[in-house]
């Protein structure tokens, strides 16, 4: 009696699944909730601190996104030595996180410049929303091995209040694991 032979197709086609298979153990493996949420954490709190040289090493090395309805950034991407620049000369990115008179002079000069219709609703650095805010909460979704989005939600109303239960995401951050470390990747504000 002879063993049955393989069939030809066998090993590619175990080859494919074990592409589509890697990925989920991968995932099981890599970045948690709970990771995700340390690093939001960590980044609000240096928001609220104040301390902009510390954060400087939270952004990702890949470069940083900024998807929002401002004009007072040039462009939609940064690099790090960008950001850096911008928080020296206390522009640009700074105004974004951590100065409203700032971000809304120069969102004000950009639309003028570009004669753009004025903003409705005014605009508020990513400091003063979290500084105001009566309700803090991280919600984590869209987990990956290495990235996942963090949405603060932010209320300005009581915890007690029934309102205080939907909230308004304000910021949302999308992290990724770099060298071991959580690094803003994308920010999605106002």
């Amino acid at each position: 009696m002879q063993p049955a032979a393989i069939p030809k197709y066998a090993i590619p086609l175990v080859l494919v699944f074990s592409f589509f298979l890697l990925p989920i153990a991968e995932t099981q493996a890599g970045t948690s909730d709970e990771e995700l949420k340390r690093g939001a954490e960590k980044f609000v709190a240096l928001i609220e601190s104040k301390n902009p040289s510390a954060l400087l090493d939270l952004f990702s090395e890949q470069g940083t996104s900024f998807i929002s309805g401002t004009y007072a950034l040039p462009k939609a991407e940064y690099s790090p030595a960008e950001i850096r620049k911008d928080f020296e000369t206390k522009t640009g990115v700074y105004c974004v996180f951590f100065d409203t008179a700032c971000l809304r002079g120069a969102d004000s000069n950009e639309r003028a410049r570009q004669r753009a219709r004025p903003i409705q609703i005014p605009l508020t650095s990513v400091f003063d929303l979290v500084a105001t805010a009566k309700v803090k909460k991280f919600v984590t979704f869209d987990v990956s091995s290495v990235n996942g989005m963090v949405a603060l939600v932010l209320t300005n109303v009581s915890p007690q209040a029934p309102e205080a239960r939907t909230g308004k995401d304000a910021v949302v951050f999308y992290l990724r694991s770099e060298q071991g470390q959580m690094k803003l990747r994308n920010i999605e504000f106002q």
